[in-house]
């Protein structure tokens, strides 16, 4: 298989480079994440856009097409794109028919720019002293943000979007930023699932097709390894005891608390063995990076590992040719 279908990618501006455009012909990874810098107004996001899937026309399966659109401080393009309000704002209201609509609302808008994953929403339980998630969620009481994250995930793939609850199991225990330094939570299995993962089972109980890992470290349950290369949190805890069976998404590889010294290749690689569908790549830290040369190496790494984890490529291929036959309807 392409592995590059494995790899959700970043690109670098408002139009594609020529490197890209190889990238996107020749090996198409499997999702195009955009950022800001791609989306200065929604006429240049929908032009981008176009712009990539005129390089997939080959393909019978829709390309992801993925964004972050919170409202609210996280909201990627602003200029020509209506104003909704952000999950804080929504879970202060707490009327789940209108947390419902307004995400139901968010995905048309987002469908007509050509774009079919909302990186939302925040299931995460508000921590006030943190550093990433102030203003991004929907409440601190559990069973509030389940609520909300249940309607929001029903509201948003009613629109035909797929939606993605992140961050798993929650980045509400630690207030530290994982984009400067891998975060440390004290919790025990014990105390995440009676609340951190309360919205993550209501996502899924409401269907959701992706559910994004954090980038923390949990000492009591893997003292060894972060959630997103941690097999405990990816298979026993996610897809064992909560019973999810969709998509499951690293947060951006593109962060220090992921930067231990090894090659990009080498986490994507580490990730994908521990229970990762998809590996998000934003290619935020160096944008320059000829993405040819990070895709063939992870082919390669792949190709040269054992039996056992070929038989696990074909069901995360599965996995994503659900999500892609889901997106056709």
């Amino acid at each position: 298989m392409n592995v590059a279908q494995l790899v959700m990618m970043g690109v670098e501006g408002e139009t594609l480079t020529a490197a890209e455009k190889e990238v996107l012909t020749d090996t198409p990874p499997g999702g195009i994440i955009l950022f800001r810098r791609n989306c200065p107004s929604a006429m240049t996001c929908a032009d981008l856009v176009a712009e990539i899937q005129e390089t997939n026309q080959e393909s019978t399966m829709p390309l992801l097409i993925a964004i972050d659109q919170e409202f609210g401080p996280v909201c990627r393009i602003r200029e020509g794109m209506p104003s909704f309000p952000g999950a804080t704002a929504l879970g202060k209201k707490n009327e789940l028919s209108v947390t419902q609509m307004t995400a139901w609302h968010i995905g048309r808008c987002l469908s007509d720019y050509g774009i079919n994953v909302n990186l939302a929403p925040v299931a995460d339980l508000a921590c006030y002293e943190s550093l990433v998630l102030a203003d991004r969620c929907f409440a601190a009481e559990p069973s509030t943000v389940a609520d909300q994250v249940g309607a929001y995930v029903r509201g948003l793939q009613q629109s035909g979007l797929a939606a993605c609850a992140k961050h798993f199991p929650g980045h509400g225990s630690v207030n530290d930023d994982s984009h400067a330094v891998l975060p440390v939570s004290s919790l025990s299995r014990d105390d995440l699932a009676s609340s951190h993962l309360l919205p993550f089972a209501a996502a899924i109980n409401a269907g959701v097709k992706i559910i994004m890992t954090a980038h923390l470290l949990f000492p009591q349950i893997d003292p060894s390894r972060p959630v997103t290369l941690s097999p405990i949190f990816l298979n026993h805890i996610l897809r064992n005891m909560l019973g999810f069976s969709g998509v499951i998404l690293s947060d951006d590889l593109d962060m220090a608390a992921m930067n231990s010294g090894n090659d990009l290749e080498i986490v994507m690689c580490q990730g994908l063995k521990a229970g990762l569908d998809m590996v998000l790549w934003g290619r935020n830290l160096k944008q320059g990076d000829d993405p040819r040369r990070v895709l063939a190496r992870l082919q390669k790494m792949i190709r040269d590992e054992s039996y056992e984890f070929q038989e696990q490529l074909a069901g995360k291929q599965e996995r994503l040719s659900l999500l892609r036959n889901w997106l056709k309807k």
